[in-house]
Parts: structure tokens; C-alpha cells; sequence
């Protein structure tokens, strides 16, 4: 990471500035608020001349400043962003402010605005709600606003000013003093808004009588001939030295800054000036009052907001409006000021939109947030904008009040005077200040009031807070340095925005949502030293549980209380003290520590630190914009237009000297990060603690950094090289989301906003869960990715107490991150791979040193003061994770299983008491854990399908030691990549096919035979399943292991399809490969058929003699086989008669088998189990290929071989008879009926055969003939709807598809229709009427046949008929200017029905002399319907035409040159 200085900001300017704020704007072209104008291009009474109009013009996004000044001076300015590099989305890391346009385009100068210093300036911000709003907006700190239809809106700037007015908190009256209960601020408090090029004193909220939360009854009367309301005034100008009013309207000075005077001014006396340190009130409705500025709040009035309460420190949120301290007190401010900033906040519309409706409707000064309303209509004597204001464009009241925190502090107070003295944090529901050297946080009560659109307490005073709980502050952090000259600083970093996002309207789930915990995490500085914490704000869980239920809380306040934890990565110490700080946005910082949100540090010296706040500790770079002695005081950021990651970090750096420097940190280079990594890591090892050459030759340091000795080694270096790999691993988890970490932020369900302080609100999307192992590793890369993770398990293993879980967790995401690489892998480099060798083989020696210390009574090594319980094998896991992820798996493999074979260690574990206790393992790693590990593991390296991979598993002695141990875990090494479904299996390339190796499955299946699981008693009492689809009992021995896995690998058992030879992915080469698994596969289940079989003369089989012979069986019988049956047969014993018969239906020989089943098993059921399964296949394979030829009904050799092979012919023929009875719907009568001999009686076929299947046959008849009744009238529906369509969308010239894609030229004009007569009228007695209608064309002649199918003068009235393919044809023309291109045929014309028929002719005007004669004819067919107009007769579609086709010969058309013009 680098920084650079860019180009210095013209702050111009009486005196030295004492405090700056910024914000993003719009340009002048689009801000209604802007200091430019077309009418008034130059402020006269400015300091400096205004630049050209064209530089702010050429963009429309601006910079804007606000500063105050050592002698009261209060200064305005504008810059022009550049943005054309980041509207193309290309990152060129651009400046934000050209160097060109440092010059501010428009400037507002009030020279002795007040009385004092002014110390301290706050912005209020607005974050935009609207639905519409984009990316980019929302993260931007700015007044701009869409309202859904492009329109630009904005609010003017309102400003919170602290002024040194030398009273300080001894000077108050006794009135304030009772008042506040001596929480007395050290400076005076102003509100300032800027708007129409001037800066004014905010006004008071307008009153009305229409539901504003004010309380006042009268009405804001307002027209275009009366006064104009104190926020809409156009014509205001505070110019230098004090201000006028114009177009005879009446103001009254006020004494709200500086001087009480009171001054009346007219149209004609413009010019006319104020004592110099007075600032003229904005004018108001009438006269108006004198305000004196004292202690006490003065009264509000139409045209004075009053006083404020003095103030030591004051921030601003969204959630909270301005929040202020004072003494030892946190407060919000009064209602009528909160009124009044929201009533300025509110988004107005342009002039013209702001006028009243019909009859001269009123326009309100400002709209803020109504009980039940969001605008008015525009009648007289209502305040309201016309169009009203929509819900996305209202300020809400604040949703997080401070309220009984009057003495929450501690004696002195609070310390203030600087930028960042306070802070508000989650949400704004935590404020953070400081007193002396110490933090503390504030909480707040959540308004749920504001949640549910009613009434807000902070908007009322009904004595509410008198009835709450008192709340107390909570210390966070005490610094060992106490100065009160140096500043104290609070910046809040990340927040995770639960509740931080609110709607413009809310539902019961949103208020819900907004009730949970959040957190942040906050930056604290004081003298020297800084660190971060983690704060969280937790809601009452009663009060959120009432309120879930429907209930009501106590004034609709829901407390709330605080958590912090410690300084985790601890205090840092700078050289010089600390002045200011600013949080600058980012990404993840995963990878790329400079792409994530930082901290800048500017320091007494003149030096700008760059740090991380998760490592703040740890310095990243510096710069220095100062020159000793330092006069920069300010740090500013700047947001950026880019994404978060791409781009420079800008900030703003402000001198007493009037001078604002640009300061810009570019992304790290890999040569900066490899540099300060080794450095670290010398820091924190020594020289020699760690493989320094071997880790620079993989990251690439120079030999600066790797010659570097550094100091001694000690705890709180490594501590910091820790927290520095936390980060850039992403597995730093400082932000907490509802008692869940946020692990990286580098997931892409995680937004982050710029919040008012330049912070970031980090917001989680419900669907992302956190998960600690997922790691960025595109921004590192292989080589860096190892090491770093190496370098972090070594630190972890030496800091104090060891941090085992953060080893193990870096180790595994690395594994994960890295995959299954092979070790002369060329992406990793062999160094780095040396690194992990090298410390993995380090964190086992010292975690076998450590173990054996345990377990014997003294200790062995001085490094067993760093594993507690537990922690030896976890490192030992860290190890193995960091071989594996270089690689080096047959390494990680033995290092686990010495481990867990060792004497010494097995079967031992530790209890809290230090006793070695029986039933562990490991200290903490179970024996199914080891197994669980190892089976993962294998299985990974397996599924890699690499060779020498593959060859590790198979000859591990691991795999073999697993298989014995625990066969179904063992077994899944070899199978969970195997297609489980038929939609897998489908899905399956054939190269993955399980059996596409050729020499792996046989070496598997070797592997499993020769293996002998070690049994227990519990396995023996398991009972064997009856079903051939359940599994073997594993424990039984390798031949059911092996069985398994080829049941897996053929899909026997998972619903694997049928493959078709003639598909394109049937491959032949290897199905002699999948033949002889299949075949030995039988051979094993013939094996264990025979091997289980009972002692003694029945040769039963055993019950699990049984499963494999009905496994053996469903092989035999399905049909994806490739068994050799031959070979086969001949090793079947010949008891085996049902496998026999299987073996033969495979070989095609059916009726022996048939004769098995019938003759030697006795079981007619069993044959026609064997024939419907034959029936099923060939009804499957008819469907796929349809063949013209019938095969063989599958139950006809049955019939045969009963009236064949039967010893008894009468019990053949009854059994031949039965066939025919139980399959009579399936099989062929006729040919069953020609086997039966011929002297059977017809009675013997009556009852059982016959009767039945002419009923069934009748019934089916009947069945048919509904059906086919029903789909006639379907058809007829559909042809109809059809048949309409077609003619509508031949109706018309523009809506005929064809003539559509024709270019037929300027349409000229269309003649009447013309009724076409025939040639010869007699002999056509079945010719239609038919309307000729010709269209002319620049290029083309298109005549339309209008045919109607009307009955005949000599045809009856059920005379129907149907016309089909009507085509209008021009066969001849006697002229070659007109010829014929195209026809289009009308296809179906039904009766009583109209149709146009076109012919489009090609047209050359300028050739056609005279007139052209053209011979038609008119084409058509007749069908014949019944009275419903259907065809008689159906056909299939690509069938010859059929009816009674005629060509009738029309009169010759004249067609003339001129009807083309």
C-alpha cells in the first residue's frame, strides 16, 4: 500500500479554519439550492472571484465544504467531481477533484458570522429511501433524493455550529443552570442552513392546523400575493458584513449570532448593512422578535428558532438527529429545534411545482413528518405541497432518543472541542464519549412510536421520560495517556445494519427487524495511543417480546442495553499524539488489506497513518502533508464513485493555514505485501524462527526485506503478525450480526454504506450464512495463500495461550480454497511447498511433544506450556490440513494414522482435572472422527481420478485399516461419486461412468475381497433384510464389500436407464470391461449362495444364503445385464432350476425355460411372472421403436409348453385354458385358440375364457365409442376456433402474414369491389359469389378474392357444404409489366362463411401500355359435411386431398396504366 498527496483545495479566508465538514451535491444546473445562477452569476460581496460556470457544467456531481474560522467566519464552498472515468465503469483509479478545478466553483463568505471561534460544524445528512435510488447513491453521505421519476430533489444543508465564546460553562445564568441541572456545555450551539446562495438562521417549523405535531392551531395562509413563508423566500441575500431583504417585506433582526439589534428594512433600501458581528435573522411572516443570546433556550417564534442549549461536543445520524453532550450529560435537542431541522431537511419539489391548485391553493413553507398524512391537496388556508410528498421523500422524527441521561457521566464531564469527541454507533443507538482518558457509552431508547406512524415522543413533551428506567454508561476503554491538549477521538468503522435501514413506511415484520441487535465496530484515540472495540446495542428482550405479540410498551420505549468487548488486537502506539482521524470505505480487505475499510491517523507531526481496523496495530503506510511545525488539524474522507475495492481512497487533510491537501492511498502491489509480511514475520519469529528464504522465494520480497534482522522477538509481535493474517485471510471476525459472526466480509450477500462519518454500515441479506471456512482466495494467489496460512498456524501455535481453533479454521478454508493439487503442481511454487513442509512438520513435533508431556507426570519439552487440553491433536488436524493443501497427502495420511496408532495416545483423553480418563481418543478426537477424516480425505483424492492418486488409495494401508474397521464408511471412498438416481445417471458424460477405467474396478473389487471387517457381537444380531434391494451385511466379509460396490458401480440397485446402442454416447470399446464386471458379479453371488448354504441333506439356504441368491436372481433378470450366460450355465449347479431358467430366457431359448418353471418346478404362477415380465420389455421397447412388423405374444410359448410337456394332456389343456382366462386382455385369442387341439369343447372355453372376453370386448366397444364421440367434438371445437382464425387473419390487407414479409411499396389507393363473373355461368352450379377488390402499389398489384359460401339459387337448404384450398390464380397476362409472384389459398372455408384469397403480381407502371387484360380462375374443393359442418370422413393431414376438386374460368380483368398514379 502506497499513499500519495494530490492537488491542495483553495480555502480562502479572513481568518484560520478551526473545523470543515463535506458532503456530495448536485450541480447548479440541477440544485434549486445552488450558489450559481444564471441571473446572478457572481456574488458580489464574495471574498474571490467565482470560476467559470462552464467548470461546473461540465459535471453534475459537487463537492461541497462548509468551514468555520478562529474569528467567526463561517465559509462555503464547491467543487466539481469528475466523473467521466467512472461513468464508463472502467477503474482508472482517476482523481476525484480534476487538479484543474481546485478553485472552488461558487463560494459564500459571512465574515463575522458570530462571536468566538467557531470550533465545531456537523452536517446533517439524509440517506435516501427511495425505491429507486441506485447502488451508488447509497453509499454516499449526500442531500440528493429521486422521487421515482428522475426528478432531482434536494434538501438545503443544515449545519450544527459550536462557537468559543469564551463563557464556557461558568458563565450561564441561574436559570440555565437550574434548567439543565448544570449540564452546562462549553460552547454556544447555532443552526445554519444554506439556501438560495446565502446562508441563513434555520427557521422555525411552519404551523398549521392539519395534523402537524406542533400543537398550534392557526392556519399558514399563503397565496402568491401575500408574504412569502420563511422556507420558500427566493429572494434572500446575506451578503458580507450583514444581509437586506427585498420586494418590501418586513424583517427582524435577531441576536442568535452575535449582537441583539433589530432592524427593519424595505424593497427600496437594499444595501443597507447590520453591524458587523450580527448575522440578520431570515425574515418571517410579520414582525418578529428579539432573541437575546443567553443560556436559556428563548421562546420560539414564527421567525426565531431561539436559543439552543450550550453544547461541549454534538454529532449527527439519521436515527437521532443532532445529539449533543454537555457536562455529564447526553441529550437530543429540544422539540422545537427537531422540528425545525426536519421541517428543513424535507425534500421540496422546483417553483413550479410548488404552486397551489385550482382557486389559488396554498403552498406550505416545508414538509415534514404528519400524524397519518404525508401532504396536503392544495386548498386555501392548508399547509401543504401540491402533489403532495411521497412517503420515500419524508425526514422521519428520530427513532433512537436519549432520554435520562443527565448524569450519566462522570466527573469532569464530557471533553470536547474537536471533531470526533463523540460518535454515534449502532444505528445511532450507542453515543461514545469521552471523559478525561476514558470512553463510555450512552445507550438509547428505541421510539417505536415513530415505527408505527404515531405520535413521537421526541416531537411531544408529555412527561414520558420522568417515567422511564434510568440508564448507565458503560466504560469501554481507559488510556494510560491522559493530555487534555490533544484531541480524543470516537469514529465508528463497520456496523452490521440489522436495524439500520429504515423504511419510509413500516409493517410489523420491519419493526421487528429494526428491534434487533447491533453492532459495531468503533475506532478510540487519546494522546498516543488508539485501538478498536466491538460495541453491540441489544433491545430489551421483554419489550421486543411484548411488542412481537401485539403489545404496548410503557410511552411505546423500548430500552436498550450495551455490550463492548475488549481490545482484542490491542492498543497501538504512534510517535507522535494523535489529532485526528477519519474511517476510509472499502471491500473485504481479504487478499488485498488496502481494497478493505481503513483508518487514517494524522498525528502531531504531520504524519497520515494507514491502518486497518482489525489490525490497527499494524502499520500499513505513511505519508507526511505537513512540515514541522505541523498546522494540519482535520482529516476528512471523501467518498468514492467507484466500487468498493477498485479505485484511490480520498480524504481531505485541513491546515490552519487555510490550505486542504488531497491525499490518496492506492491499492497494495504484491512486492509491498510481500515486503511487510516477511517483516512481520521476522518481528514476530527473529530471523531464524521460521523458513525466511524459502518464504521470500515464494512470495516474491526483495532482499531488503528478507535481509532485515529486526528486533527481538516477543509475544505482542506475534500477536500483531496474527491479526494481520486474520485480516488478510478474511477470517477476522471483529463485526457480530444477532450473536453470529460476520467471518468475511467478502461474501457477496454483504452490503456496505458509507454512514455520516465517512464510516461503514455493513448489511447482511437474511439468505447468507456465515460460514468461517469461505475465503477470498482470488485475491491471493497460491503461493501466498499457502504461505500466509503456514505462517498463521506457526504464530498460532506460539502465542499465548495457543489459538488452536483459529489454526485449524485457516488450515481447512486453505485446503478447501487450494482443492486436491498435486505436488508438481507448476501454479505452486516448490518454496512455497517447502514452507508448509516445514512448519507442518514443526506443529507436529511440538504437538507430540506436547501430548507425551500430558500423559506422563513431568513435563518434557518447554513448549508444553502452550497446549491446553485439546489442543496437541488440533494442531496435529492444522498439520494435516496445511499437507494436504500442498499438496502432500500420502505425507498427511501417515502423519494421522501414527498418530492415532500410538500406544501412548489411544484411547486416552483429559479430563478438567488433568486424570487421564478411558473412552476418548486422542485428546479429543474420537475414533469415528479419525475414521470420518480419513474416509473424506480418500475420497477426495479418489474422486480426483489422477493416477497417482488413485494408486495411493488403493495401496494405502489406511484404506485397508478403514474398510476393516468400519466397511460402510471405508466403502464410501469408492462409491460417493456413483450416480444415486436415474436423473443422475442420466446426467452422466461417459467418462464418468464408474466402470469407464480400465483397471480400477477390478483392483477395487480385488481390494474388497481380500479385506475381513473386524465383527462384534452387536453386528451379528443385526437381522439380514429379505429384500434383494436392501444391503448385504457389510460385516460379513469382503465378497459382500465387493458385491456392493459393484451393485453401485453397475446402478443395479440406483435406477439406471437402459442404454441405446444407437445413441451417440453408447461407447463399445469397453463393454468387455463392463461384461466381465457383470460377470463377476454373478460369480460372487453364486459364491455366496453356495458358501452360506445350511449343513445336511435339505440344503437350505441360510438367511443370508437367501439374500444372495435373490440378489443373484434380480441380476439374472435385469435387463441392463451383460452377463455371459453361457459361461454361466455351465458353472450353475443344477439344483439352481429358477436361475437355470433365467440363464436360458437370456440366451432366448423360452420355452425351456418355460418347461423349468412349468413342468420341473411345478409353478404355473412362476411362468406367468417370467411372461409378464416379457410382456413388460416388449411393450417398453415398442414404444421407443415402432415396427411394422408384430412380435410374438409373450404368453404363446406358455400356452405351448402346457399342451406339450405336460405328462397329463387334460391337465395341460386346463392349464393352457387358464392362460387364456388370466391374460385374456393382453394375450393373442386367436393364435392361443389355433394351439388348443381340436376335439376341446367349447364348453370347457365358455365360462372361463369366452364369456369374459366378449363382455370385455363389447364394454371396450363401448368405451371407444364415447371416446372417439368426445374427441370428435373436441376436434371440432379446435378446428372451428382454427378455421376463424385463419380467416381473420386473411381479412385484411395489413393482416396477411405473407403479404407482410413482401416489400410491396407506397400503397397508392383500392378499388371498389367488383363482382367476378363467370366464363362459362351455366356449367357451374356449385361456383360461390366472389368480390374482387384490387390494391394498387408503387411496385406490385395484390387482387383480393372475397369468396362467400353461400348455397346456390338451385341448391336446398341442407344443402352444406365445405370449401377447401380457395385460391385465387391469374393464369395468364397480356403484358409482361404485370406478372404473377405469389398466392395465397385460402385453406378451409366453411359454410355460410366469408374468406379472402390473394394474388400479389409483380407491377412496372412505367412499362405498361395501355390497358393489360388478365385471365383468372378460381380454385377450389368441395367436401361434404354433415348438418353440424363436419367432414364426413377423417384423414391424416399429409393424406392425399380428398373431395371434388373445380377450376372455374373467370372474365378477363383490364387493369390500366393510369390506376397507377
Amino acid at each position: 500500500m502506497s499513499a500519495s498527496l494530490g492537488p491542495s483545495l483553495v480555502l480562502r479566508s479572513n481568518a484560520s479554519p478551526r473545523c470543515l465538514t463535506g458532503y456530495i451535491s448536485k450541480s447548479s444546473s440541477n440544485n434549486s439550492n445552488s450558489i450559481s445562477s444564471t441571473n446572478d452569476p457572481s456574488n458580489p460581496f464574495d471574498d474571490g472571484p467565482t470560476s467559470p460556470s462552464s467548470s461546473a457544467s461540465s459535471s453534475d456531481v459537487l463537492y461541497s465544504t462548509a468551514f468555520g474560522t478562529e474569528r467567526g467566519s463561517l465559509h462555503f464552498r464547491t467543487y466539481s467531481i469528475d466523473t467521466t472515468s467512472t461513468s464508463s465503469g472502467e477503474d482508472t483509479s482517476q482523481l476525484l477533484i480534476d487538479a484543474e478545478t481546485t478553485i472552488p466553483d461558487g463560494l459564500i463568505n459571512l465574515q463575522g458570522a458570530v462571536k468566538g471561534a467557531i470550533v465545531g460544524i456537523t452536517l446533517a445528512t439524509r440517506r435516501t429511501v427511495s425505491e429507486t435510488t441506485t447502488q451508488q447513491q447509497q453509499q454516499l453521505p449526500q442531500l440528493v433524493l429521486s422521487d421515482g421519476n428522475n426528478t432531482n430533489l434536494t434538501s438545503p444543508p443544515i449545519f450544527l455550529l459550536l462557537v468559543d465564546d469564551n463563557r464556557g460553562a461558568t458563565s450561564a445564568t441561574t436559570s440555565t443552570i437550574a434548567a439543565m441541572d448544570q449540564n452546562v456545555g462549553s460552547y454556544a450551539a447555532h443552526l445554519v442552513i444554506v439556501k438560495n446562495g446565502s446562508f441563513h438562521k434555520l427557521p422555525p417549523a411552519p404551523s398549521g392546523d392539519d395534523g402537524m405535531l406542533d400543537g398550534s392551531s392557526g392556519t399558514n395562509n399563503i397565496n402568491n400575493n401575500m408574504t412569502t413563508s420563511p422556507m420558500m423566500d427566493k429572494t434572500l441575500s446575506l451578503k458580507r458584513g450583514g444581509s437586506t431583504t427585498g420586494f418590501g417585506s418586513t424583517a427582524s433582526s435577531s441576536g442568535w449570532f452575535g449582537e441583539s439589534s433589530s432592524t427593519t428594512a424595505t424593497g427600496n433600501m437594499g444595501g443597507m448593512s447590520t453591524p458587523k458581528n450580527s448575522m440578520l435573522g431570515t425574515p418571517g411572516l410579520g414582525s418578529g422578535t428579539t432573541a437575546s443570546n443567553t443560556n436559556a433556550s428563548s421562546t420560539t417564534t414564527t421567525s426565531s428558532l431561539g436559543s439552543l442549549p450550550r453544547m461541549s461536543c454534538a454529532t449527527y445520524h439519521p436515527h437521532t438527529g443532532f445529539v449533543y453532550a454537555a457536562g455529564t450529560g447526553v441529550y437530543g435537542l429540544p422539540p422545537p429545534a427537531v422540528k425545525a431541522v426536519l421541517a428543513g431537511m424535507t425534500t421540496m419539489m422546483n417553483d413550479s411545482s410548488s404552486l397551489g391548485g385550482r382557486g389559488g391553493g396554498s403552498s406550505s413553507s416545508s414538509t415534514y413528518y404528519r400524524r397519518g398524512q404525508v401532504g396536503g391537496g392544495g386548498g386555501i388556508g392548508t399547509s401543504s405541497t401540491t402533489g403532495g410528498v411521497s412517503p420515500s421523500m419524508m425526514m422521519k422524527p428520530p427513532i433512537a432518543l436519549y432520554r435520562n441521561c443527565n448524569h450519566i457521566l462522570p466527573h469532569p464531564g464530557v471533553r470536547g472541542g474537536s471533531k470526533n469527541a463523540m460518535t454515534l454507533a449502532c444505528s445511532g443507538r450507542v453515543a461514545i464519549v469521552a471523559v478525561t482518558n476514558t470512553f463510555y457509552a450512552v445507550p438509547a431508547f428505541l421510539d417505536v412510536n415513530v415505527l408505527r406512524n404515531q405520535e413521537p415522543s421526541s416531537l411531544s413533551a408529555n412527561g414520558v421520560a420522568s417515567s422511564l428506567p434510568s440508564v448507565s454508561a458503560t466504560k469501554l476503554l481507559s488510556f494510560a495517556q491522559s493530555s487534555q491538549v490533544h484531541p480524543v477521538i470516537a469514529i465508528e468503522i463497520l456496523s452490521s445494519n440489522d436495524g439500520g435501514m429504515v423504511p419510509s413506511s413500516f409493517s410489523s415484520g420491519d419493526v421487528m427487524r429494526y428491534l434487533r441487535s447491533v453492532t459495531s465496530l468503533v475506532v478510540l484515540a487519546s494522546g498516543r495511543e488508539c485501538t478498536t472495540v466491538d460495541i453491540e446495542s441489544i433491545p430489551d428482550a421483554n419489550a421486543v417480546s411484548t411488542i412481537e405479540k401485539g403489545g404496548t410498551v410503557l410511552g411505546g420505549m423500548v430500552r436498550t442495553a450495551i455490550q463492548s468487548s475488549a481490545c482484542r488486537h490491542g492498543i497501538a502506539t504512534l510517535p507522535s499524539p494523535i489529532v485526528a482521524a477519519a474511517s476510509l470505505s472499502g471491500g473485504s480487505g481479504v487478499g488485498d488489506i488496502s481494497s478493505g475499510p481503513l483508518v487514517s491517523l494524522l498525528t502531531a507531526d504531520g504524519l497520515v497513518h494507514m491502518r486497518s481496523p482489525l489490525c490497527v496495530a499494524v502499520p500499513l503506510t505513511t505519508i507526511e502533508v505537513g512540515t514541522r511545525p505541523n498546522d494540519y488539524f482535520s482529516l476528512s474522507p471523501l467518498p468514492s464513485f467507484m466500487k468498493h475495492g477498485g479505485g484511490k481512497k480520498t480524504m481531505l487533510a485541513t491546515s490552519y493555514g487555510g490550505e486542504a491537501r488531497l491525499v490518496y492511498c492506492q491499492a497494495e502491489s504484491p512486492q509491498v505485501f510481500a515486503d511487510r509480511f516477511i517483516k512481520l514475520s521476522i518481528d514476530a519469529f527473529g530471523p531464524n524462527g521460521f523458513p525466511r528464504l524459502e518464504l521470500a522465494n515464494s512470495i516474491g520480497s526483495t532482499f531488503s526485506a528478507t535481509s532485515y534482522v529486526g528486533p527481538e522477538p516477543t509475544a505482542h509481535k506475534r500477536s500483531l503478525l496474527q491479526q494481520y493474517l486474520e485480516v488478510v485471510l478474511g477470517l477476522a471476525d471483529d463485526v457480530r450480526r444477532g450473536g453470529g459472526s460476520l467471518s468475511s466480509m467478502a461474501s457477496e450477500n454483504i452490503q456496505i454504506h458509507v454512514n455520516q462519518e465517512g464510516g461503514l454500515e455493513v448489511e447482511v441479506n437474511e439468505s447468507n450464512k456465515e460460514d468461517d471456512l469461505q475465503v477470498a482466495s482470488s485475491s491471493l494467489g497460491p503461493n501466498a495463500l499457502l504461505t500466509c496460512t503456514a505462517l498463521l498456524c506457526l504464530v498460532c501455535f506460539q502465542v499465548n495461550p495457543p489459538n488452536a481453533t483459529l489454526a485449524c479454521r485457516a488450515s481447512k478454508a486453505c485446503a478447501s480454497a487450494m482443492g486436491i493439487r498435486r505436488r508438481g503442481d507448476t501454479s505452486v511454487a516448490k518454496s512455497a511447498v517447502t514452507v508448509c513442509e516445514l512448519i507442518a512438520d514443526r506443529l507436529l513435533k511440538e504437538a507430540a511433544a506436547a501430548s507425551f508431556s500430558r500423559l506422563s507426570p513431568s513435563p518434557i519439552s518447554p513448549s508444553n506450556r502452550h497446549a491446553p487440553s485439546g489442543a496437541s491433536m488440533q494442531f496435529v488436524e492444522s498439520a494435516v490440513w496445511l499437507l494436504r493443501s500442498c499438496g502432500c497427502h500420502e505425507k498427511a495420511i501417515f502423519v494421522l494414522e501414527e498418530r492415532m496408532n500410538d500406544p501412548a495416545l489411544r484411547n486416552a483423553s483429559v479430563a478438567g482435572n488433568g486424570q487421564v480418563m478411558s473412552g476418548g481418543f486422542a485428546f479429543g478426537w474420537s475414533q469415528i472422527k479419525f475414521d470420518s477424516y480419513i474416509a473424506t480425505h480418500l475420497g477426495d483424492l479418489w474422486s480426483s481420478k489422477d493416477e497417482k492418486y488413485c494408486q495411493l488409495v488403493i495401496q494405502s494401508s489406511a484404506t485397508r485399516d478403514l474398510l476393516a474397521r468400519n466397511p460402510s464408511l471405508g466403502l464410501s471412498i469408492f462409491t460417493s461419486t456413483h450416480p444415486q438416481n436415474e436423473n443422475e445417471w442420466r446426467k452422466m458424460k461417459p467418462g464418468d461412468d464408474p466402470l469407464a477405467h480400465p483397471l480400477y474396478p477390478s483392483k477395487v473389487t480385488e481390494l474388497l475381497k481380500s479385506v475381513t471387517p473386524h465383527a462384534n457381537s452387536k453386528d451379528f444380531l443385526e437381522k439380514v433384510p429379505k429384500d434383494a434391494s436392501d444391503s448385504l451385511p457389510l460385516h460379513s466379509g469382503g465378497r459382500a464389500l465387493a458385491v456392493a460396490y459393484l451393485e453401485s458401480a453397475l446402478g443395479i440397485s440406483s435406477g439406471r436407464p437402459s442404454e441405446s446402442q444407437s445413441d451417440p454416447s453408447y461407447r463399445r470399446e469397453f463393454d468387455e470391461r463392463k461384461a466381465d464386471m457383470h460377470d463377476e458379479l454373478s460369480y460372487l453371488l453364486l459364491e455366496g449362495v453356495i458358501s452360506e448354504r445350511v449343513d445336511g441333506q435339505s440344503s437350505e439356504d441360510s438367511d443370508l444364503g437367501a439374500l444372495y441368491r435373490l440378489k443373484l436372481r434380480r441380476l439374472l433378470s435385469w435387463p441392463n445385464s451383460l452377463i455371459r450366460s453361457e459361461r454361466l450355465l455351465k458353472s450353475l449347479p443344477t439344483s439352481f432350476l429358477r436361475e437355470h431358467a433365467l440363464l436360458l430366457g437370456r440366451l432366448g431359448r423360452h420355452e425351456d425355460a418355460l418347461r423349468i418353471f412349468y413342468c420341473d418346478l411345478g409353478s404355473i404362477e412362476l411362468a406367468l411372472e417370467y411372461c409378464d415380465i416379457r410382456h413388460e420389455r416388449k411393450e417398453e421397447e415398442g414404444r421407443k421403436v415402432r415396427s411394422s412388423t408384430p412380435s410374438e405374444c409373450a404368453y404363446i410359448p406358455l400356452v405351448k409348453v402346457a399342451l406339450n410337456a405336460d405328462p397329463d394332456p387334460d391337465r395341460g389343456v386346463a392349464a393352457a385354458i387358464q392362460v387364456l382366462a388370466l391374460r385374456r386382455n393382453v394375450i393373442d385369442k386367436s393364435a392361443a385358440l389355433r394351439l388348443l387341439p381340436k376335439n376341446v369343447p367349447l364348453s370347457a372355453m365358455t365360462r372361463p375364457f369366452l364369456i369374459p372376453a366378449v363382455v370385455e370386448n363389447q364394454s371396450q366397444v363401448r368405451r371407444l365409442s364415447v371416446a372417439s364421440a368426445l374427441l370428435r367434438s373436441r376436434y371440432m371445437q379446435l378446428k372451428k376456433k382454427l378455421t376463424d382464425a385463419q380467416l381473420k387473419s386473411q381479412a385484411s390487407l395489413h393482416t396477411v402474414p405473407a403479404l407482410q414479409k413482401l416489400n410491396l411499396g407506397e400503397h397508392l389507393h383500392s378499388s371498389k369491389p367488383t363482382k367476378a363473373r363467370l366464363v362459362h355461368p351455366a356449367s357451374s352450379p356449385n361456383f360461390p359469389e366472389v368480390l374482387l377488390v384490387k390494391h394498387f402499389f408503387s411496385r406490385h398489384l395484390v387482387i383480393q378474392a372475397q369468396v362467400i359460401n353461400t348455397n346456390s339459387s338451385h341448391l336446398t337448404q341442407d344443402d352444406v357444404r365445405t370449401l377447401t384450398d380457395v385460391a385465387f390464380v391469374v393464369a395468364e397476362s397480356s403484358d409482361e409489366a404485370l406478372l404473377p409472384t405469389l398466392q395465397v389459398p385460402l385453406k378451409t372455408l366453411p359454410p355460410r362463411a366469408t374468406g379472402s384469397a390473394w394474388c400479389v403480381l409483380a407491377a412496372s407502371p412505367q412499362r405498361l401500355d395501355g390497358t393489360a387484360f388478365l385471365a383468372s380462375e378460381l380454385r377450389f374443393t368441395v367436401l361434404e359435411v354433415d348438418a353440424a359442418g363436419a367432414p364426413l370422413t377423417f384423414v391424416e393431414t399429409n393424406a392425399p386431398r380428398y373431395g371434388r376438386p373445380f377450376v372455374e374460368e373467370l372474365q378477363d380483368m383490364e387493369i390500366r396504366h393510369t390506376e397507377f398514379s
